[in-house]
């Protein structure tokens, strides 16, 4: 994220180089051979039209972090931004003028915006007051990458916000677990967590980690990460949403598609009901040389683009199931378990046996108020993995568009690429 403090950025600096050096699935990986074929080969034949979809519903939260600068603010770079599955664009504007400009746009095109300008701290009440009812207001920007050390004054500001507009969120970014505690203020991560939304009365628990390292390896700590979070989200009732990266820096490379189905994936296994994308536009940085995000400094497009804006037709055919499921259990399988998961202990009634050759896969399993559904994802960027199922004749598979189709049609072993899923339902 954006460090805005020399010292807070050495600090994060030397933690990053640390954790660099680790991984968070261990670094023996084998090699997996398989002769599977993927889920959409097995059904390329097979006539969808003869079988139901997930129902639609509302906007599931896709965030462009650094989304449309305020200088390109116009309807056909709100557009594009909507065509990549973009439905909130964060920027910060220079004033409350240049806000209403982009809220105007927004509203055209069926976007919101997060809304960050220099008023809405020097002049809270009359910012809030301007623009509490328009309906592209997604909410109001507080801060990012907060400490306890901070709450004070934040909770000043939110109270004042909250005061004439209780109804859209407070929005503050939290630090991911690689920061020492006794930095953020607490004694463990679980009360940073807990103190910063209970004090604060955030709506919505948000945090960033970036997992993905250069050699494809996964940074240390990420999936304790994403259990604490799960655990402080389930106990306080309040949904999270998580990151994924789109544009390189440092040690991160340039995303691939694998790379953000990983990242978003996972986040969804653990029950994440909104998605952020750091950056969307590439940005100019003191500390940081950034390139290759969806779109360019110079304002042209990149692959990434084609990445995210597939990355998010995906998340949208399947939203219902991911914004009304709620996560019952996340497991690991595998020789390769992250530090802070668990390894997969018993399989649901339906399925009858599972045996996956892989190195390591993550398993959730989602219940909402008509069904059960079972995740498996492939958290191994280095090779697919082979699935071998059995599931009762009930079970079915909920395909990439949105199409629910009787597993009995496959009824056979299948591949799953890296950092991708296949979800059934029962």
């Amino acid at each position: 994220m954006i460090v805005h403090y020399r010292k807070a950025y050495l600090l994060f600096l030397l933690i990053f180089i640390f954790t660099s050096c680790l991984t968070d699935a261990g670094e023996d990986y084998k090699t997996i051979i398989t002769t599977a074929k993927d889920i959409a080969t097995l059904t390329a034949n097979v006539d969808l039209s003869r079988y139901p979809k997930v129902k639609d519903t509302t906007d599931f939260p896709i965030i462009a972090w650094l989304g449309v600068p305020p200088k390109y603010t116009n309807i056909e770079r709100f557009r594009e931004a909507k065509d990549a599955g973009i439905n909130i664009n964060y920027s910060f504007y220079p004033n409350v003028d240049s806000v209403q400009k982009a809220l105007d746009i927004a509203k055209q095109v069926g976007m919101k915006i997060l809304i960050r300008c220099p008023e809405l701290e020097s002049n809270t009440l009359s910012t809030v007051k301007k623009f509490k009812d328009h309906p592209a207001n997604a909410g109001y920007f507080i801060k990012d990458e907060s400490t306890l050390y901070d709450l004070p004054y934040l909770k000043k500001i939110i109270q004042t916000i909250a005061s004439v507009d209780d109804q859209h969120l407070c929005y503050v970014n939290l630090y991911p677990n690689s920061i020492l505690a006794s930095d953020l203020g607490a004694r463990n991560y679980s009360e940073y967590i807990r103190r910063s939304v209970e004090e604060l009365s955030l709506k919505v628990i948000s945090f960033d980690f970036y997992p993905i390292l250069n050699g494809n390896n996964i940074r240390y700590g990420w999936y304790k990460n994403l259990e604490i979070i799960r655990d402080e989200s389930r106990d306080m009732g309040k949904p999270f949403w998580a990151f994924a990266l789109t544009t390189s820096h440092g040690d991160y490379p340039i995303p691939t598609l694998e790379h953000l189905r990983l990242q978003v994936y996972s986040n969804l296994a653990y029950g994440a009901k909104g998605i952020q994308y750091y950056t969307y536009w590439t940005y100019n940085s003191l500390n940081f040389q950034y390139y290759s995000g969806p779109i360019e400094k110079d304002g042209s497009r990149t692959l990434v683009y084609d990445h995210l804006k597939k990355m998010n037709s995906e998340i949208n055919a399947l939203k219902y199931i991911f914004l009304s499921g709620e996560v019952k259990n996340v497991s690991h399988y595998g020789s390769n378990i992250p530090d802070g998961g668990k390894r997969l202990a018993a399989l649901p009634d339906y399925v009858k046996s599972l045996d996956i050759k892989c190195n390591t896969a993550l398993i959730s399993e989602i219940e909402n108020d008509s069904n059960r559904f079972l995740m498996i994802q492939n958290n191994d960027l280095h090779s697919p993995i082979e699935v071998t199922i059995k599931v009762d004749s009930l079970t079915k598979i909920v395909l990439k568009n949105g199409s629910i189709i009787p597993f009995s049609l496959i009824n056979q072993s299948f591949k799953i690429e890296s950092g991708d899923m296949v979800l059934f339902m029962r």
